[in-house]
């Protein structure tokens, strides 16, 4: 998967029609919420093998940070 594929999967996962960048601020997102951590989670763990805690979301700030998890 490459960064472009990244973001277009992330929109999916966080049910945004938002144009999303490497830049962009999760908290700046309405959709981020629990449920979106959780489908974020699921999603690192589905496509990239990558486990992450709650306690990582709370270290994460932008986009760029959960790429960073899945190896981007």
């Amino acid at each position: 998967m490459n960064r472009q594929e990244f973001l277009t999967q992330m929109q999916d996962v966080l049910q945004t029609d938002e144009e999303l960048s490497y830049e962009t601020a999760l908290d700046d997102l309405a959709e981020w919420d629990s449920l979106a951590v959780m489908a974020t989670m699921a999603f690192l763990d589905k496509e990239f093998g990558v486990k992450t805690t709650m306690k990582d979301y709370k270290e994460m700030l932008t986009i760029a940070d959960i790429a960073q998890k899945a190896g981007l």
